[in-house]
């Protein structure tokens, strides 16, 4: 990194008040400590990019994300969407985005400062089937599943399980593993709320009509990934293994690919340029030791290393 690009990251921190980071101390290791493939590594040992992409490999990846505090994702079982999900009006995107806008809109005026940022993205993950019009969300860091949310519902669904802190909201810090579900009530709303199982899911931004980059390394990754933690056995969606979902627009399409792993402790860790043949050293690494690559590091969730995290369930 040359004398400007620091000056433009301490510029950046400064400006979005990010924390700083150590990248030389524990949890962050380099792509060398994960015996990862040289670079490039050859065209037999894994699949590569076609030419045509205009990736940025000269931006710095460090504090390319805005901190945020909370991840709002709605199941969709698509792996494309509108260009911006709130144009979809078919769809719950533009209503809960309305409801969380207003929701921390409110709590500003009220608390005369401001607030942590949500994130909102549809994803590919497909939910369970019940006799009803709306969506299942899921909210990270609280490892919630919340089943058919309707428009109706959004604002209820913003003071129930947005409003408060994370680990503060309506369960408190209770933990009881013999649960299967819980009914939350908001407003005129009753939510039937299931824990989220999966010890981490790997998100891969595929968001190809928003920008062709995401919509062309996300299956190059996807079926990496799938490999990787096939040959481990832990890909799927029970206690203990890993899911793979493909996620709308989370910014950064220069830098592409795009991946997150969120682990079920509250670590969500933001990568950038991400090849195929990084999938092995994410999951050995990030997946299974809850270590960061530094070479690939975007940034964090907000909390993600903080050394105890309270979950909802």
């Amino acid at each position: 990194m040359n004398f400007v690009q620091g000056m433009l990251l301490k510029a950046k921190k400064v400006a979005f008040g990010i924390e700083e980071v150590d990248l030389s101390a524990s949890p962050f290791v380099s792509l060398a400590d994960c015996h990862a493939c040289s670079s490039p590594c050859a065209d037999e040992d894994h699949p590569h990019y076609p030419s045509y992409l205009k990736i940025n490999r000269e931006k710095p990846l460090l504090f390319s994300v805005k901190p945020y505090t909370r991840h709002v994702l709605i199941s969709t079982g698509k792996d494309d969407w509108e260009g911006h999900i709130e144009d979809d009006k078919d769809s719950l995107a533009p209503h809960l985005s309305r409801a969380i806008a207003e929701g921390q809109r409110r709590q500003r005026e009220s608390s005369g400062g401001d607030v942590p940022r949500i994130m909102l993205t549809n994803s590919s993950r497909k939910a369970e089937t019940w006799d009803g019009p709306g969506w299942q969300v899921c909210v990270l860091p609280d490892q919630l599943l919340i089943d058919n949310v309707t428009p109706e519902q959004c604002d209820d669904f913003f003071e129930a399980f947005l409003k408060s802190e994370v680990g503060q909201g309506p369960f408190g810090a209770t933990n009881d593993a013999t649960e299967t579900s819980r009914e939350v009530r908001s407003g005129k709303t009753t939510f039937v709320v299931r824990p989220l199982l999966p010890k981490a899911v790997v998100m891969l931004c595929s968001h190809k009509r928003r920008d062709k980059r995401c919509g062309v390394t996300a299956p190059f990754l996807n079926k990496e990934f799938k490999r990787v933690l096939r040959s481990k056995d832990i890909l799927g969606d029970s206690d203990r293994d890993v899911e793979i979902w493909l996620v709308s627009h989370i910014g950064g399409h220069k830098l592409a690919g795009n991946v997150i792993v969120h682990r079920r402790e509250g670590m969500a860790v933001w990568y950038g340029r991400v090849d195929p043949c990084h999938a092995q050293a994410i999951v050995e690494t990030t997946i299974e030791r809850g270590e960061v690559i530094r070479d690939l590091y975007r940034g964090s969730m907000d909390g993600s290393f903080n050394e105890q995290k309270k979950l909802a369930w």
